[in-house]
């Protein structure tokens, strides 16, 4: 990855389909940019700040200000004292929500659609984290974000929170051979979520897969770590990603929209 100070690289879903990865709805695909920003260091947390290369941070954070302050809507509800959200499907209500055992030692997430269960997918212990990430529908299709808690992970050879995207009952982590899938959402009307794959980090947008390189983004972080968390806005997300020692600033999206 090269060391510059402010690096776009468009890249053009179309002209690097992954084999066997078949773009949703089959039509043209958008453009998404990457704007990379290298960082002197990690991110201060702390108050919250970083340092560019190449420019300042308020200069940066100008650039798109507009288009990632529109965030999406909190979705988050509760049913019977558990985290839920709900959404429609071609009309029917679809609701994704939150289960514990009574000892708070084991839960799940179950997806019903009018009514009637179509999903379920264990999450783990409680903890600080909120094991139901996300629900989107987008073309008549469902996603659902969990986040799978181990207490006994160290995030070196057992992650503490792994990231799991489920989209129309199909376990993406399974399907495609993903280590961690997390970020989920509508990107431009299309579903958008990061991925780890043989230890880098890469993204899905609207079926097809393409590299970052990263070897980290950090996510689900809670307390005074979560500033660096990705923001995730209508037409784009911002995120911090680490390669080695080195740390980037990174915005994505489709910024035409």
């Amino acid at each position: 990855m090269k060391n510059k100070a402010f690096t776009i690289l468009s890249i053009l879903l179309a002209g690097i389909l992954i084999a066997g990865c078949v773009p949703a709805g089959g039509g043209p695909q958008a453009s998404l940019v990457v704007e990379e920003h290298p960082l002197d260091s990690a991110p201060q947390l702390e108050p919250f700040a970083f340092t560019p290369q190449d420019g300042s941070q308020e200069e940066i954070l100008q650039v798109h200000a507009i288009e990632r302050s529109r965030t999406f809507p909190d979705s988050f509800r509760y049913i019977d004292g558990n985290p839920a959200i709900s959404a429609s499907l071609d009309g029917k209500p679809l609701v994704a929500q939150q289960t514990f055992l009574n000892d708070y030692s084991d839960s799940y997430v179950w997806v019903t659609l009018d009514g009637n269960e179509i999903y379920r997918i264990t999450t783990g212990p409680a903890s600080p984290i909120n094991n139901l990430a996300g629900l989107w529908v987008y073309d008549s299709h469902w996603a659902l974000e969990t986040v799978l808690i181990n207490l006994e992970g160290d995030d070196v050879t057992t992650p503490f929170a792994l990231g799991q995207v489920t989209i129309d009952g199909v376990l993406q982590n399974e399907s495609k051979g993903y280590d961690d899938a997390f970020g989920l959402q509508t990107m431009a009307g299309k579903p958008f979520f990061f991925f780890k794959k043989d230890g880098k980090i890469g993204y899905s947008y609207d079926g097809q897969e393409t590299m970052l390189g990263y070897d980290e983004v950090p996510h689900y972080n809670c307390c005074s770590a979560s500033v660096i968390n990705p923001i995730h806005a209508q037409n784009m997300v911002a995120f911090f990603a680490r390669t080695g020692d080195a740390w980037y600033y990174v915005e994505l999206g489709n910024f035409a929209e």
